[in-house]
């Protein structure tokens, strides 16, 4: 997914934490769209992580053109899904629920979704599992692994 595009909309959220103790780039999370499924459940997502310093909030930045064109409803589906998080505050699955709060600059590389075949489920949920794949990244000191996976919509 390329597509770093000109529009830079910074979205800015209270949550204060430790950081990432150094960047991961280039998350990649996808969620098929199965041939002959009846949900929305296209969606794809590159994020890129930055430390921020000790008591300073986390932010989503959008530095992407997104593709077909921007979704100002899936966009912030992303941001409440990284910054949900984020605060390890996972509300729809809370023995899913990371612990601790982490602090980060998520920077949106590129965007992919459909008109029919998406929803603001799918990227809550996207972006809840690129945070999980950065801070997996960070603790086992290794590059991101694209996850490819179908989000479910029960």
């Amino acid at each position: 997914m390329d597509g770093i595009g000109a529009g830079m909309l910074p979205v800015v959220a209270e949550v204060r934490a430790g950081g990432f103790a150094r960047p991961v780039r280039g998350v990649k999370v996808f969620s098929r769209q199965l041939l002959g499924g009846c949900g929305p459940t296209f969606g794809g997502v590159e994020l890129d992580f930055e430390p921020v310093p000790v008591g300073e909030v986390s932010s989503c930045t959008f530095a992407c053109t997104a593709l077909p064109e921007p979704d100002a409803e899936l966009e912030e589906a992303l941001v409440q899904g990284v910054l949900r998080e984020l605060s390890g505050d996972d509300t729809n699955s809370p023995e899913e629920a990371r612990r601790g709060v982490v602090g980060a600059r998520v920077i949106v590389r590129a965007l992919l979704w459909h008109p029919v075949d998406s929803c603001k489920r799918v990227f809550v949920r996207l972006g809840a599992l690129a945070v999980r794949e950065a801070v997996q990244c960070v603790a086992e000191d290794r590059e991101p692994q694209e996850i490819i996976t179908r989000v479910s919509l029960l």
